[in-house]
């Protein structure tokens, strides 16, 4: 089940002429718990219609190693980077909904805010998630501990 879905299109990065553009291709994002483990998160993009040669990008979203942010320097349209710190990859998305604002396409519409704060805060990496890993971690016997070696006298007694 979804987490957010929202109507997206991806977005062309040339660094040379630093130019964004979007390509015309109207689009999906759906967030969703990803199947590997429920702390993660699967992103995907997918184009909204069957179009021939487009595939859907999919990512694996780590909380505390990606972020969602809003690229303030496009004045044309709204358009969000994800962005991964371990690898440093780089995702640009033009959000396709209407804005009410027809004097300024930049402005973020209420949903826009909606979306980009419910995704940073699920993107970030927050205490209660480390606290989740040292429980797992202390419910598992660590090699050479007092644990780990009571379950070994415990077999050796049989």
């Amino acid at each position: 089940m979804s987490i957010v879905k929202f109507r997206a299109g991806k977005v062309s990065y040339d660094a040379a002429t630093k130019t964004a553009t979007p390509l015309p291709i109207q689009g999906q994002i759906v967030l969703k718990h990803s199947l590997e483990d429920e702390s993660f998160f699967s992103f995907e993009w997918s184009p909204k219609d069957n179009v021939v040669n487009i595939e859907k990008d999919e990512f694996l979203i780590i909380p505390g190693d990606a972020s969602w942010s809003h690229v303030e320097e496009c004045k044309t349209g709204r358009v969000f980077a994800l962005e991964f710190l371990s690898s440093g990859a780089r995702h640009l998305f033009w959000l396709q909904e209407v804005n009410d604002n027809d004097d300024d396409p930049s402005e973020l519409s209420k949903k826009d805010m909606e979306i980009y704060e419910k995704l940073s805060k699920l993107f970030e990496f927050t205490e209660e998630d480390d606290e989740e890993e040292e429980e797992e971690d202390e419910e598992q016997p660590q090699p050479g501990s007092a644990s780990e070696d009571k379950q070994a006298d415990t077999v050796t007694q049989s």
